[in-house]
This record gives structure tokens, sequence and C-alpha cells, in this order.
């Protein structure tokens, strides 16, 4: 009986020492654990680039995995698939990042799904239909571009604008958000009494390349300016390297505005097209746009730019970043926890009004938030 009673002890001991080896080893796993974030290069997409480098700042090189995709993404999908493919095949990477979401993200995601189910994906500013993208990642991010429609022909009528240039392209406008925020800009510009202008620009993916859309814009706004000679003409376009350009033009031009950038922001184009070397890219906002107004003084065009006070796209990839992080640490414990999504954004971007997409035909998507901000009066900002 004593010998059973001792073989039973030492079997319990065994047991014991074996069950905590498999918890210190559980432990140290969990402690194992990257947060990967693809983003564009700084020509197409540098606001992403740089809060990509913050979280590497924040978190550790060896935490946060940073790649971006090509410039030509739309001739290079394949490209961008393998990259995020690439981050699923580390079994360290917990959770996905990617801003822009660009075509390629979604098919991506679905492979992903088939064989690390675990994994947290994260979508901002997508570029591919809200029922595409939505059901392949966790959570989408992206700036309220319907809304922008009310809010963008708002400021325009408040500067007594009587026309309003609208620059896009076929691959742009066949995208649902864009083409929900071009119907309000035409039926708020008709409703406002402003003549609206569809101008058709290069597709800086295609063969004139980022370069030849660029110069487009250059050329284009002063026609623009003297086809409507005497009158105020906004212009607005929807894409990323076409901002400096057209900010630069539209400074030239007395009689031009510019509403907002395409991905609104204070550091968008401006610390190039104004000459603000030493405005760092996601710095201190309120100082950059004291600076920006500084600079317009000087140009006589306080009142001919607006923008928002906080970089979205920056609050997109630092917002995913900080719930992945949470998500990973057990801290949050939904792939898609609205409350905390929401507390992230107040956190990043003050003030902001978060609302589920809702598409043309009325479905409504839980997992797809939009983020819309007030326009900056520069007066404000003088001092």
């Amino acid at each position: 009986m004593k010998k059973l009673l001792c073989l039973a002890l030492a079997l319990a001991l065994c047991l014991a020492l074996a069950c905590g080896a498999v918890a210190e080893e559980s432990a140290a796993a969990e402690e194992n654990w990257k947060i990967a974030i693809l983003t564009g290069t700084t020509s197409q997409g540098e606001e992403e680039y740089r809060a990509a480098q913050r979280a590497i700042e924040a978190y550790g090189a060896e935490r946060i995995v940073h790649e971006t995709y090509p410039d030509n993404f739309m001739a290079e999908t394949e490209t961008t698939i393998s990259k995020l493919l690439a981050f699923a095949s580390d079994p360290e990477v917990k959770a996905i990042v990617m801003c822009q979401a660009v075509p390629g993200a979604a098919p991506a995601f679905n492979k992903i799904r088939e064989t690390r189910p675990d994994i947290l994906l994260i979508a901002g500013v997508p570029q591919e239909d809200p029922d595409v993208i939505t059901a392949a990642a966790d959570i989408v991010l992206y700036s309220d571009e319907p809304a922008q429609g009310d809010s963008i022909i708002e400021t325009c009528a408040d500067w007594g604008v009587e026309v309003f240039v609208h620059y896009s392209f076929p691959r742009h406008l066949a995208m649902e958000t864009i083409a929900a925020r071009k119907a309000r800009f035409e039926e708020n510009c008709a409703a406002l009494g402003i003549e609206y202008v569809e101008a058709t620009a290069p597709d800086p993916t295609g063969d004139a390349g980022v370069s030849g859309a660029q110069q487009f814009i250059l050329e284009d706004v002063p026609l623009k300016m003297k086809e409507y000679e005497g009158k105020k003409v906004a212009f607005f376009s929807t894409n990323c390297s076409m901002q400096e350009p057209l900010q630069v033009a539209v400074l030239a031009e007395p009689n031009a505005y510019y509403p907002q950038p395409c991905c609104p922001s204070p550091y968008h184009a401006f610390p190039a097209s104004l000459g603000l070397e030493s405005l760092q890219v996601g710095g201190d906002d309120t100082d950059a746009l004291k600076q920006i107004a500084a600079k317009l003084q000087e140009h006589d065009a306080v009142g001919r730019f607006s923008t928002w006070p906080t970089p979205v796209n920056m609050a997109i990839v630092a917002v995913g970043t900080e719930y992945a992080y949470d998500y990973i640490q057990g801290t949050i414990t939904s792939k898609n926890d609205a409350a905390a999504v929401a507390a992230k954004f107040e956190a990043a971007a003050p003030g902001a009004v978060l609302a589920n997409y809702t598409d043309a035909n009325g479905v409504t998507y839980d997992n797809y938030y939009t983020i819309l901000l007030g326009p900056v009066d520069f007066n404000d900002y003088i001092e």
C-alpha cells in the first residue's frame, strides 16, 4: 500500500511538473508575436509609410514587420498578394494591417484564411468594393467618402465658389465609395447653383505614370481658370499623387480654391507644395496647421485652402496597430469590437464621427467603419 501511495505521489508530481512546463511553453509562445503592416511607398502613400515607421518605434523592430506594395500596384497585384501571404507564413505574425488596401487585399486575405484563421486582418482605405473587402477582412477602416460629398461642397459654398472641378479617372470612378461621393458632389452642386465639371485625368498607374498625371494637373488647372475666367473655381482630385501639383497650381491662381486633399490631413502634400521641408509628417498637428497657415498667408491664400485637422490615414494605421496589439494581448477578445474601435479613434483623432458603411442597396456592414472630421479654417491658425 505504501509503495502504491509513493508511486501515486510521484506520478502526481511528474504531472504537475509537466503541466507547469506546458504552461510556461504556452506563455512563451504567446510572447512570440508580431504585427505585419503593408503600406505604399513614400511616393504613393507617405503618411501610411510614416505611420508604420512610428509603429516600429513604438513597439520595436522585432514586433513590427513593415513592407511596401509596388507603386504600380494595378499591374503588380500578384506582388501585393505574395507579400501578404509571406506575412502569414510566419507563425509569429498574429495580425496584418494593410493601408491602403489596394487591389489584391481581398484575395490574399481569403487565401490566408484557409491556413491561418487565427490571424486578425485589418484593411484601411480599401480599393475593393465593400461587399468584397468586408467578407475578407475582420475590420475595414476608411474616411467617410460619401459624406465628404456634403462637407466639401458646403465649404465651397461658404467660399462663394461658382465652379467645382472633379479630377478622376475610370479606375477610381468604378470604386463604390468614390462613385457615391461623386454623386453627392453633383447633387449638392446642382442644389447650390455651383457648376459641376467632371475632368478626366491620367491614371497614375497607367502608361503615363505618376509624373504624367502630375504634369497633366499642372497644365490643366491654368486652362480651367482661363476657361472660367472671373469665376471662383474649386478643384478636387481623387488621387494621392496628384495632390502636390494641384496645391501648387491652385496656389498660383488667385481665384482657385482647394477644399480638401483626397486623404484629408495637414501633411498630405502641404509640406512639399508649400516648401515646408521642416514640417515633420505625423508631428504636432496644431503646429503643422499653424505653419501651413503662415505659408498660405504669404500667398494671400488662407481663405482658399482647407483640410482635416488630423491625418486620417495615419490614424487608421495607428488605430489598426493598437487594436491588433490589444487583441493579441487578450485585452480585446473580439476580432470586431465596435466600442474599442470608437474609443481608439477618439484618442487618435478627437471629435471623429464613426459610422458603419451603408451601400447604395441599403446594406450596412458592421465591420466597415467610416471616419468623418470637420474642415479646417486656416484663419483660426494665424498667429
